[in-house]
């Protein structure tokens, strides 16, 4: 898997304390998008699916984490990677939360109309949407908008929908949107979360 950026923990992309990952590569490019680096194909860093998942179940059972949120980047594009991460990590850790961050419309992820770093035909990107979407606990779908700005919880622009794929929470459980800063030992600096609370630039 390529990735953009790795969180241990965060407290803003979803309930409870999170991992977060931020996958390379995306096409959509939506105007003024917060994290233009993570578009390029060939941009972050190459990490093996079996060193994340020992990573993130460390965290995990050592009680630091309740959940993944996998952002971007566009997560769909590497969907057979971060199926076999998600699904690593689940037999380990049947309980551990999954969330998303997608560009793509439900409609769109629904019909296999998304694209992938490989080609692959529509029948078999609906049957990994299935796939994933049986992983989910949460996701935030739809491209971003800044002429729609919004300041409901997780979701930066009214097109966009937070959808629930389980029981595991309820619309209570996101809270309003906030921004983190955490620096590391080495001083690489994250900022993540809602910069700019909904508001237009």
């Amino acid at each position: 898997m390529r990735i953009h950026a790795f969180l241990e923990c965060s407290l803003v992309n979803g309930p409870g304390r999170r991992a977060v990952i931020w996958v390379q590569g995306c096409c959509l490019a939506c105007p003024n998008c917060w994290n233009p680096k993570s578009h390029s194909v060939t941009g972050g860093s190459p990490v093996s699916t079996r060193d994340l998942a020992r990573h993130i179940l460390r965290e995990y059972e050592a009680t630091r984490i309740e959940g993944l949120t996998l952002s971007g980047g566009e997560p769909l594009h590497q969907i057979t990677e971060v199926l076999r991460l998600l699904r690593s990590l689940k037999r380990e850790a049947s309980e551990l939360s999954i969330g998303l961050f997608s560009g793509y419309t439900e409609q769109e992820l629904q019909q296999g109309r998304f694209q992938t770093y490989f080609p692959s035909s529509i029948c078999l990107r609906q049957a990994q949407w299935w796939q994933l979407e049986s992983l989910l606990d949460f996701a935030v779908l739809g491209r971003y908008n800044r002429q729609q700005p919004s300041a409901d919880p997780l979701i930066t622009s009214r097109n966009q929908q937070l959808r629930l794929y389980s029981r595991r929470y309820r619309p209570a459980d996101f809270q309003e949107q906030a921004v983190e800063v955490s620096i590391e030992s080495d001083g690489l600096t994250h900022v993540t979360g809602f910069p700019i609370l909904g508001s237009i630039l």
